[in-house]
């Protein structure tokens, strides 16, 4: 009987111990201090963007202070506002703004701020809440660590609460988009109708990230060849070549021109358009020369024969090159090229 009594004490004894533990654990949670959103993205027309510090599992709570690094180079701080936390207590709360430093050091800025109950609080704040809002100017594009260090958090009779746990933020900056077409410069000023020639188009990426985007060749109104999903990082360029398959365009004099259309971000669409000065003629295939040697006279004649045949053999390599004299437009000038005048002999535009 005593044995029973003794074990069913023990028991007891075990149990209520196991209720007290589990309270005091309970009552003893880590507050944790962080930056709420985790990640922000801002884009390159926006001029602000502001973060929250908040905390959470806050117990008795009656003051608060904490740093904020950040990189200097994509972000400039330029205000602190107090957040709801302290103010749950009352409302008479000093909040102090000790830094806003661009210049901590020559990488990082830094942000300090604390706040404190007034009066005679004999109890803190519990739970969560905002601590302070936080607003940046972007600076350029880039990914910033808002890093949290110096955590301080006091109960009403001024002693530290410890431990802390703390969670660092991200804000990223979108770079500025800017793909400007700085050059469109055909390969030949003459071409048979239906046959080809190339075009190259000079883009540069004068923004602060990589980007991609689509470029169309026009001549005159009429869309020539669209590349697409061009990827240039900042400060790159390209010439892209096009080429034009003159079927279907009458005899005449073209403009050519190239246009980037905008992608996303891209403020500056002034210079995503650019019209070449020298305009192109479609004529006869092998009209290519004239009473003016290699300048094309509306006709296919001898004086067009008389020219291939003087430029025989010829390559882009070829310092007497003549890239109007290469009719169909495979890179030399041979019997084919001679061939095509010869079938086209005495027709006009």
């Amino acid at each position: 009987m005593r044995k029973a009594i003794a074990f069913v004490l023990t028991a007891l004894i075990l149990f209520y111990s196991l209720i007290i533990f589990t309270s005091c654990s309970q009552g003893q949670s880590t507050p944790t201090i962080y930056v709420d959103p985790s990640w922000t993205t801002v884009q390159p027309n926006e001029t602000a963007v502001s973060i929250n510090v908040s905390i959470t599992q806050a117990t008795n709570v009656s003051g608060w202070e904490f740093s904020l690094y950040y990189a200097n180079s994509i972000l400039h701080s330029v205000t602190a506002t107090e957040g709801d936390f302290l103010a749950k207590g009352g409302p008479s709360t000093w909040f102090w703004i000790e830094e806003l430093n661009d210049n901590y050091n020559s990488t990082h800025g830094r942000v300090s701020l604390a706040c404190l109950q007034l009066g005679n609080a004999t109890e803190g704040v519990d739970g969560s809440g905002t601590l302070a809002t936080i607003t940046f100017q972007p600076l350029s594009g880039g990914t910033s660590t808002l890093h949290l260090s110096n955590l301080d958090l006091v109960d009403p009779g001024a002693n530290k609460i410890r431990p802390i746990n703390s969670s660092d933020g991200t804000i990223q900056v979108m770079g500025a988009v800017d793909i400007a077409v700085n050059g469109v410069t055909p390969l030949k000023t003459v071409v048979g109708q239906r046959y080809n020639m190339e075009i190259n188009v000079t883009i540069r990426n004068q923004g602060d990230q990589t980007t991609t985007f689509n470029v169309t060749t026009y001549a005159n109104n009429s869309a020539v060849s669209t590349i697409f999903n061009t990827s240039l990082p900042n400060g790159g360029s390209t010439i892209l070549t096009f080429t034009w398959n003159t079927s279907g365009f009458a005899y005449g004099n073209y403009t050519l021109s190239a246009y980037v259309p905008p992608v996303p971000g891209d403020t500056n669409t002034a210079n995503n358009n650019c019209t070449c000065t020298i305009p192109v003629h479609v004529g006869v295939p092998g009209d290519v020369s004239g009473t003016t040697p290699g300048v094309y006279d509306g006709v296919v004649n001898m004086k067009d024969v008389a020219y291939l045949v003087s430029l025989f053999n010829t390559r882009p390599s070829s310092p007497n090159w003549k890239p109007n004299a290469d009719v169909n437009d495979d890179g030399v000038v041979n019997m084919k090229d001679i061939a095509i005048a010869v079938v086209y002999f005495n027709q006009h535009e």
